[in-house]
This record gives C-alpha cells, structure tokens and sequence, in this order.
C-alpha cells in the first residue's frame, strides 16, 4: 500500500541520520536546549548539507527570542520556521513578518476546544501542527498520541500535520482516521530517547512512499 502523505522527520541531530531521512519531504532540527534532540546552528548547517535540496528544513523554537530566531534561520537557511511554545498570534504575525519564512504553528490537543481554536490560529500562520498535550501544556517528542477522532471532520484551509506518537505500527490507523496530508514522527524513530534509529528511519520512508 502506498500511502499519499508527506513526511516530516523531527529531531534530526546527526548526519547518519540525515542521510537516513531522504525520502521524507520535511527535516525537522529542535533549536530548544531542553530537549535531548537540541543541536546548536553549526551543527545543523553541517548536517543540513547531507539533505536533498527539495528536502524542507524546519527549525523548531520554543519561546524563543525572535532575533535568536531570525539569526539561526539565516545561518542555517532555514526553509519553515516551527513554533512549539505559547506563542500568541500576535506574536506569530510579528515573527513571521521578519523571519519572512512560512510558519508551522503546533497546537497541543487534548479535547474538541483545542481542535476549534486551529481556526482562528490558521490565520497566522501557514500550516498547523497537532500534536499531543503534555501535563505542562506544552507538545512534541512525548511518545504519546492523543485521540485522532478529534480531527476525523477537521477541515481547514491550510495544509495541516498530525504529530504524537506516530510509529510504523500505528500510522496506517492514524490516517485512516483523520487523513492527514502531513505526518510528523521524531520518537516512533528513535533507538532511545533523542538518538535516532537510521533503520527505523528507513522503514518508516520505505512503508509509506513504497508498494507494500
């Protein structure tokens, strides 16, 4: 089975992993210092040179000073910028105003209300990431999915990703329930916890792109 979806591989922290990653549209690289996927800016642009150049490099911040932000898009070359943290919309205008990069706005999701507010938050930004709420109401890299019922009647303008606990077992389920055209996967990939698996990487690209 061929599955249509893009993929999105976050966390990316190594070359071997990089090189692991091409077959999936989006490389994901966590500028956050709390997360055991952080690598600095000289790391990314060395490791951004094994990538394809029709790959998307996403950097992902978390609250994180917009002229740090405008500073590591440039000196790496940035393709989307990914904001993790509480950032209002007002905020999300101004970044996107100076960065000047599409904007990837992820959205922790628990109940129907935090699926609602995507409307509102669509207008800001140029695509949405749904990913699962963590007891600090902040998302991503948990392991843990949230009830993908919630975004089985979604309809939005944009193009959305869906994100949580995504792994080669349980991503055919997953999509067949809320057709995501874009799918997020950073621990479902990992060997342990911030170290990426290249195999696990591989298998992933391979089960989704290629006739099974």
């Amino acid at each position: 089975m061929k599955f249509n979806v893009e993929i999105k591989i976050c966390g990316i922290n190594s070359c071997e992993s990089a090189e692991a990653s091409i077959g999936a549209e989006y490389i994901g690289f966590v500028f956050y210092q709390k997360s055991p996927r952080f690598l600095n800016a000289f790391e990314a642009k060395e490791i951004a040179s094994y990538l394809n150049p029709n790959q998307k490099k996403v950097g992902l911040f978390v609250n994180t000073d917009i002229n740090v932000i405008k500073h590591i898009s440039d000196f790496v070359n940035l393709d989307m910028i990914q904001l993790h943290g509480d950032e209002t919309m007002q905020e999300i205008k101004i970044i996107k105003k100076m960065i000047k990069k599409p904007i990837i706005k992820a959205l922790p999701v628990s109940t129907y209300k935090d699926i609602k507010d995507s409307k509102k938050i669509e207008e800001v930004c140029d695509m949405i990431l749904f990913d699962s709420k963590t007891s600090l109401g902040i998302s991503g890299g948990t392991g843990t999915s949230f009830d993908w019922n919630l975004l089985k009647d979604l309809k939005l303008k944009k193009k959305w990703m869906l994100a949580g606990g995504l792994n080669i077992n349980n991503i055919e389920n997953a999509l067949s329930i809320t057709n995501a055209p874009v799918i997020d996967v950073s621990s479902g990939v990992e060997k342990k916890k911030g170290i990426k698996c290249e195999k696990k990487i591989k298998n992933l690209i391979n089960y989704l792109k290629n006739e099974n």
